[in-house]
C-alpha cells in the first residue's frame, strides 16, 4: 500500500537472496520498482536498495535461532566487517553470556556483560523521552538518501542517512572535494571546481606533523628522512614508502562552511550525530595524509571549546577507505594528549557508537596495562587517572572487563600481577605509532569564565 509520495506504507518481511529482511521504502527506476530492505538483526548500515527479483515470500517459518548471513551473496553496497576486539584480554572475560552458564545473572553481571560485548540497549529500556527521540530519529533517517560519494581517487558507499539540502538528497551519487569539502550533484562541476579549488589543506593550523613508514608504521624524524614537502613517497631503510601525517585544528566559528561540509559528510557515516550546521562552540582536528595534490583528509574528531562535562571528544570517524590503518587510535591518542596539556580529565561524549566502543575500549585498555606494567601495578584508581587523563569511571570499566580489579569494604582495589599484565599485553592490539608529546604545536583556550576583566 502507498501513500500520496508514492513511497510504501508499512513493513513487510522478505526473503532476499536468503536473508530475512525489511521492506522499508520503494522506488520507481529504469528497471523497475526496487525495495529499500533492512537486514534483521544487523546494522543499519548494510541497508540497500534492491530489485524485485532479489525479492521472494519466505516459504517457511523462520525459527528464532535463524541467522542471516548477509555476506556470501553478491550486493551493490560494501558490507563492513562487524568489528571485534583484537586478543582475548579485551573481550574473553569468562563471562557467559545470559543464560548460558549456571551462574546467577544479577543486573551488574548483565551490565559488565553489555559493556564487555558492545550490547546496545533496546528501545524499551530507554526512557520515555529518550524512546520518543529514538523513534523520531529512526523514522527520519530509516532511508539513505545518498548512496555513494567520490571524494578524491575513492569512491566510497554510505552507510546512513544524512541532512544535505533537499536539491542534493535525491542522487545516487555525490561529488566532494577533498580538500574544502564542497559538495556537488554532477561530475563537470566537480572537475570545473577541482581546477579553481584554492584549497591544499584544511583551513586552521597545522598542530601536529609526523613521518610514518607505511609497511613497518615505525615513525621517522622527518630530518632524518629527508622529508620532501611536496608529499612525494620515499623509501625508508627498511623498504617501506614513507607518509606524511598532519593534524590541523579547524575553528567552527571562524570557518564554519568547513565544519558544516565535514560534519554533512560524517553523517554519511556515523548514526546518532547530531551536530551539522552549528559548529561555532566546537574545533575539529583533521587528520591528513601529504600526496603529491595536498593534505588529504583522512579522519577527524571534534570537541567542544568548553566542556562543562570534561568531554575531550565529541565525535570520531576514520573514512572507510583510511580504516584498519591504526588511525582511529592516533585520533584518540591525540584527544588525551590534548586533555594532559590543558591539566584535565577527559572522556568521550556519550552514547559512544559500536566502534567508537570497541576502539575506546581498546586504547584504554592497553594503555592501562603499559602503566600499571611500568609501575609494577602499585597503583591506585586516582593515580592512574592523573597520568593518563583517562575518567576514573572509564578506568574501573576498562578493568572490571579485563578481570583486574575488585571491590572490597567500600573501594576499588587492583588485583594484578607481572605474569598477568604480560599475559594480556600479548593478547592486545600494539599501536601502530605514538605520539610524541614534543612535536605538538598546541596551546589550550583560554576559559573565558576566568578571564580577568580588563
Amino acid at each position: 500500500m502507498k501513500d500520496g509520495s508514492g513511497r510504501g506504507k508499512g513493513k513487510k518481511s522478505r526473503r532476499v537472496d536468503e536473508d530475512l529482511a525489511e521492506i522499508m521504502d520503494q522506488r520507481e527506476s529504469k528497471d523497475g520498482i526496487e525495495y529499500y530492505v533492512h537486514y534483521n538483526e544487523q546494522n543499519k548500515r548494510l541497508d540497500e536498495w534492491v530489485s524485485f527479483t532479489r525479492l521472494e515470500d519466505p516459504k517457511t517459518e523462520i525459527g528464532c535461532g535463524f541467522q542471516p548471513e548477509i555476506g556470501e551473496n553478491p550486493a551493490p553496497l560494501i558490507a563492513p566487517t562487524t568489528p571485534t576486539i583484537v586478543g582475548s584480554s579485551l573481550g574473553d572475560t569468562k563471562l557467559d553470556a545470559p543464560g548460558t552458564s549456571d551462574r546467577k545473572l544479577t543486573r551488574n553481571l548483565k551490565r559488565r556483560y553489555d559493556e564487555i560485548h558492545n550490547v546496545q540497549k533496546g528501545l524499551e529500556e530507554l526512557s520515555p523521552i529518550d524512546q520518543n527521540l529514538e523513534k523520531e530519529h529512526e523514522e527520519k533517517t530509516k532511508v539513505k538518501n545518498i548512496q555513494v560519494v567520490e571524494l578524491g581517487k575513492y569512491e566510497i558507499d554510505t552507510w546512513y542517512y544524512s541532512p544535505y539540502p533537499e536539491e542534493y538528497s535525491n542522487v545516487d551519487k555525490l561529488y566532494i572535494c577533498e580538500f574544502c569539502l564542497k559538495y556537488m550533484k554532477k561530475r563537470i562541476t566537480y572537475k570545473r571546481h577541482m581546477m579553481k579549488c584554492c584549497y591544499r589543506h584544511p583551513p586552521g593550523n597545522e598542530i601536529y606533523r609526523t613521518v610514518v613508514a607505511e609497511q613497518s608504521s615505525v615513525p621517522s624524524d622527518n630530518k632524518q628522512n629527508g622529508e620532501s614537502t611536496s608529499g612525494q613517497s620515499k623509501l625508508s631503510e627498511k623498504g617501506g614508502s614513507l607518509q606524511t601525517l598532519s593534524v590541523f585544528e579547524v575553528d567552527g566559528q571562524k570557518s564554519k562552511l568547513y565544519g558544516q561540509n565535514l560534519c554533512l559528510l560524517a553523517k554519511l557515516f556515523l548514526d546518532h550525530k547530531t551536530l551539522y550546521y552549528d559548529v561555532d562552540s566546537f574545533l575539529f582536528y583533521i587528520l591528513t595524509e601529504l600526496d603529491d595534490y595536498g593534505h588529504q583528509i583522512v579522519g577527524y574528531f571534534s570537541k567542544e571549546k568548553y566542556s562543562v562535562e570534561s568531554y575531550n571528544l565529541a565525535c570520531i570517524l576514520t573514512l572507510p577507505p583510511f580504516q584498519r590503518k591504526g588511525y582511529g587510535r592516533f585520533l584518540i591518542t591525540l584527544a588525551y594528549e590534548l586533555s594532559k596539556k590543558e591539566g584535565k580529565i577527559g572522556t568521550p561524549e556519550r552514547p559512544l557508537s559500536d566502534l567508537g566502543q570497541v576502539s575506546f575500549r581498546s586504547y584504554w585498555g592497553r594503555v592501562l596495562l603499559e602503566v600499571l606494567r611500568d609501575h609494577g601495578g602499585n597503583l591506585s584508581i586516582k593515580d592512574l587517572s592523573s597520568m593518563t587523563a583517562i575518567r576514573s569511571d572509564d578506568i574501573i570499566n576498562t578493568l572490571q572487563s579485563l578481570n583486574l580489579i575488585r571491590y572490597y569494604k567500600g573501594q576499588h582495589i587492583i588485583s594484578i600481577s607481572a605474569k598477568v599484565i604480560e599475559e594480556h599485553m600479548k593478547s592486545t592490539s600494539k599501536t601502530k605509532w605514538s605520539i610524541d608529546p614534543s612535536k605538538l604545536h598546541w596551546t589550550p583556550l583560554s576559559n573565558p569564565l576566568t578571564r580577568r576583566p580588563r
